[in-house]
């Protein structure tokens, strides 16, 4: 064995303590309604989309989040992040600047903080299966695209069937051994 390898941490053959991204509540910076001004807006309601906020400032240059506090007289956690305007050809994206200074599109909530996904350390749902388990989630995500109503339009998704139905099929029935034909 190399000795790169032989003094590798590997992780314990149980759980793993790293969160998994698709099951975080995250925050993402195109839901929010950039002003271009240069006034600061309030977004009191928040926590109806977001349960785990109180509530929302929001300027040109940054957003302020506030975190209910854990105690009836406690302050509450304050998280601010600089939005940072990125130009594309057709008018401005923005994107959250996280602790780390990396721009983000996603905020994740993981232990009553917001930050991206290097800093919580959080790792994909792919990450955590092997190559025999990997079709199972790759055919319910195909499963789950086609079946929704809102995102394609009606051609679209009967001309998508035709191509990845038969590709589909084939991989739910061979789940039990592994599913190539799904990547031919």
């Amino acid at each position: 064995m190399p000795p790169q390898l032989a003094g590798a941490h590997r992780p314990s053959k149980g759980k793993s303590t790293r969160p998994i991204l698709e099951q975080l509540p995250s925050v993402c910076v195109n839901d929010l309604q950039i002003p271009r001004d240069y006034q600061i807006y309030l977004l009191p309601n928040i926590s109806l989309r977001y349960p785990q906020l109180a509530s929302a400032r929001i300027a040109f240059n940054f957003v302020e989040f506030h975190h209910p506090s854990l105690h009836r007289g406690g302050q509450p956690h304050i998280q601010t992040f600089r939005l940072k305007p990125i130009k594309t050809g057709f008018g401005i994206r923005h994107a959250f600047v996280c602790a780390c200074g990396k721009p983000t599109i996603k905020l994740y909530y993981w232990w009553r903080n917001l930050a991206c996904r290097r800093c919580i350390n959080a790792r994909y749902a792919t990450q955590t299966l092997n190559k025999h388990t990997r079709p199972v989630l790759q055919a319910s995500r195909i499963a789950s695209f086609l079946d929704s109503k809102s995102r394609l339009y009606r051609r679209t998704r009967e001309r998508l069937k035709k191509r990845l139905g038969e590709k589909l099929m084939q991989a739910q029935g061979q789940l039990g051994t592994d599913a190539r034909s799904l990547w031919k």
